[in-house]
This record gives structure tokens, sequence and C-alpha cells, in this order.
């Protein structure tokens, strides 16, 4: 009798979601479906970070170790031969340093003329005057003007000019009070010689226009004009922030004038030296200067000084003797204290023993 033969067991497909072929595919291929909702169940889920107490947060900044001087820091304690060298150096240092700054600026010479008083030289007149060079004066040789006991760094004085109006707005005239109007400032003619109406504002306006040094020289060495020149003399900054087109007809003077824009840079000190121009070349011994001034500018009315100064330069720029003078000051004074401060401390190092 023949026994029956089972058939296999059958796998049920109804809830089977893969395919056979799916089946024989490696694991890395497998795909599963994604319910259509998840991503938006995704995207509604947020995660949500408490926020710190402010309580903890101050507690924090309050324990940090910059809130309680805790950073990393050098404490050096001093001795006796630390403050020694350290003064010592520093004299040393300070005293050469002042030394070489005094030699440089002997090297500097100078020529000082005042024409305040000249006997041939009054109030708008021409005069001329001359000098002989009593030692050589090497290059760069520049041509100052001075006025002893003019304040150009008083405040209301300083503060009676337009920017604005030297820059291109022509009807800017609010900060030049009290000097606003042609009227005010005393001037009727403009640059090319025309009437300006005195009600009218007045270009360039202010105290500091007002004030402007309008004597003018010209100079010549042993009968030669060609050795002077008062080009280039104003800072390139101010050339090019003044450098504006305004009708000449409606200016009293030209406010693109080098000699102009030298003016309107006021000087710190009471005794203002402006640049005027340049000697070409070198001066020597015996050398003759003949300088032709338009004397214009009064300073009688407040016992004033007018004077010309023809000097030279170095690296450290004019004669300056007071910032040598300094140098050496603080070096000695360094000195003597590197000298004191062992003394006392042997005084005290014998009360001690003696205690």
């Amino acid at each position: 009798m023949n026994p029956t033969k089972e058939e296999p067991p059958q796998i049920p497909q109804e809830n089977n979601n893969l395919s056979l072929s799916t089946l024989h595919d490696p694991p890395s291929t497998t795909k599963l479906k994604v319910p259509q909702n998840f991503q938006k169940f995704k995207s509604s889920q947020s995660i949500v970070i408490p926020e710190k107490d402010e309580g903890l947060v101050y507690e924090e900044i309050k324990d940090s170790k910059f809130k309680q001087q805790r950073l990393p820091a050098w404490r050096p304690v001093p001795t006796i031969l630390s403050i020694i060298i350290v003064f010592s150096f520093f004299g040393i240092a300070f005293i050469i340093l002042g030394i070489f700054i005094l030699i440089y600026a002997y090297k500097i010479k100078k020529v000082e003329i005042d024409y305040t008083n000249l006997p041939n030289c009054k109030i708008n007149e021409n005069c001329t005057t001359n000098r002989t060079i009593e030692e050589d004066i090497d290059q760069p040789i520049f041509i100052y003007y001075q006025l002893d006991g003019f304040y150009q760094n008083a405040r209301r004085y300083l503060k009676s000019k337009s920017i604005d109006q030297l820059t291109g707005e022509a009807d800017a005239t609010e900060d030049c009070e009290p000097a606003e109007t042609n009227e005010e400032m005393g001037f009727n003619k403009s640059v090319l010689g025309n009437i300006l109406k005195m009600k009218e504002k007045a270009i360039p306006c202010g105290l500091m226009a007002k004030s402007f040094f309008n004597d003018t020289f010209s100079f010549s060495i042993n009968g030669d004009y060609s050795r002077y020149d008062d080009e280039n003399i104003a800072f390139e900054k101010d050339k090019e922030l003044f450098d504006k087109e305004i009708e000449l007809s409606k200016q009293w003077r030209n406010i693109t004038d080098e000699h102009f824009l030298v003016w309107m840079r006021p000087s710190g000190l009471p005794n203002p030296r402006k640049l005027w121009g340049r000697i070409k070349g070198d001066l020597k011994k015996g050398d003759n200067i003949t300088i032709n001034i338009t004397n214009n500018y009064d300073v009688n009315y407040y016992e004033g000084k007018k004077k010309i100064i023809l000097s030279n330069t170095n690296i450290f720029g004019g004669r300056n003797i007071f910032l040598g003078i300094c140098y050496l000051v603080v070096g000695g004074l360094s000195l003597i204290c590197a000298i004191i401060f062992p003394i006392g401390y042997k005084i005290q190092m014998s009360k001690e023993k003696d205690l």
C-alpha cells in the first residue's frame, strides 16, 4: 500500500508585502513603504529645550573665573636687585636718547628776522630787508612766518568757521557767528575785483578766515629769485577737502589758495608758526638774502610781533631742545632712584637687626 504524499505547507500571502523578487535582493536594496502621514507626523514634533533659570545663570556668571578674579596672572615680587636694574636701565637709556636728541637739535640752523617795527616797513606799504648768512645751512630749508602773542587756539575763535562752506556749500554760514556777511567780515571786493554785496553771506566766513595773515613775501639769494618756491606747502588732505568749484566772483579770498589752507589749520601754541615756502639748495656762509615784504597785517593793537624764520629740519622735525632736556631729567631721576633705594634698603635692614 502506497503512502499518500503530503503537500508542502503554503506560505500565507495576505500579510506578506514582499514579492519573491524582493526576497532574493540583498538587504541593502530592500525598500520599505513609508506611511504617507509619517512626514506630517515628524514635522509636527519639536524638541523643547528647557530654559535655564535666571537665578542659575546669574550664579554661574557670579562664580566665573573672571568675576572672582581667578584668571591666570603674573605677580612679580620686586627685590632690591631688580629695582636697581630697572631704574638703572631706564636711566641710562633716557640719558643716551636725550643726548642724541639734543645733538641733532643743535645741528638745526635757524635765521630769525623780526620785521614788526622796521623803520622803513609801515603798515600797508612795501619794504625790503636784507640778511647775511653767518653759517652754512643744509637743505631742506623752510620759510616760516610767526605771530607772537596770537592765540589761535581760543575756543570761540576755533568754532567760528564753516567746514561745510569750505567743502562746497556756499550758503552754509551757520557756524560762522559773529562774522557771517561781507559787512561783518569787512570786505567788499572779490578775488576777481568785482564789488560784493555787503548783506550777502561771505565766502569764506568766520573769525578764522577774517584774521587771515595777508602779508606777502618774496625772496632772492644773491639776487637769484628762482631759488624761492611757495608751492605744495599745504597738506594733501586739506587740498582735497577744500578743492571745490565755488565761483571766485563771490569769494573775497580764494579758499583753494595754499597759504589760506595753511592758515585754516590752527596752531595749538600761543605763537603760531606757519609754513610760507622753501629755499632750494643749501645756504652758504656769506650768502645775502633779500626779502621783499608787503606789510598789510597790523599786530600793534594787541602788541604782537611778526617774524620771518628760515630753518632746516632733521629726522626729529624742527629744532626741539625741550624734548631732549625732558629725557635727560627723567633719566637723571631714574639713576638717583637706583642709588637711593639700596641705601634705604640697607638702613632698613640694619634697623631690623638691631631689633
